[in-house]
């Protein structure tokens, strides 16, 4: 699919969200690096090591290796229910620091933590958002959405939007709209 994808031109985005013991993710990574992907995700929750063996098996390579930090689904109570203590924006900004530590060039994250990261010196060369809607949807499991406008003018640098686009009766529509929406269209 990869290879098809280059074929047309375009550059992908694995959002695998590696999380496994540093050998292995560093395996993986090195598999992606090969296949020349734009953007690679890995889980900050993996910690120091396995975001080191990441980073390191990216260096100098096309492939950008991004740490999601909080799920845009999870809430605080959903944190504090696994363990998670401290706030919800407080853990993104500690995930976001120890990738930039480790070297990797971005996170993923909500947008409605940018300002947070900001304002604690941390915002990556690299932010990608999900949870991107143009409106409210009943039954959505993402919790911590924004408009696309919103997240590029809070800091975003990529949005990702897909339950959206994929289910949406006229997608090529939808696209538009969101293209409009976030400044990218006339």
């Amino acid at each position: 699919v990869v290879e098809r994808l280059h074929a047309l031109g375009a550059r992908v985005f694995l959002d695998l969200k590696f999380h496994d013991i540093p050998a292995t993710v560093e395996r993986a990574v090195q598999a992606c690096v090969g296949m020349e992907v734009g953007f690679l995700t890995v889980h900050a929750l993996g910690g120091r090591r396995m975001l080191r063996a990441a980073a390191a098996a990216a260096a100098g390579s096309k492939t950008r290796i991004l740490a999601v930090t909080v799920l845009t689904s999870l809430e605080e109570e959903d944190l504090s229910e696994i363990g998670v203590k401290g706030g919800l924006s407080e853990r993104v900004c500690s995930l976001a620091a120890l990738a930039r530590d480790c070297g990797i060039p971005g996170i993923v994250c909500s947008a409605r933590e940018l300002v947070a990261l900001r304002e604690a010196g941390i915002l990556p060369e690299a932010v990608v958002t999900p949870g991107i809607r143009l409106a409210s949807r009943e039954g959505d499991d993402q919790r911590r959405t924004v408009s696309p406008r919103e997240a590029f003018a809070l800091g975003a640098t990529h949005i990702v939007v897909g339950r959206p686009v994929l289910e949406a009766a006229e997608p090529i529509e939808l696209v538009r709209n969101l293209l409009q929406e976030s400044g990218g269209l006339p």
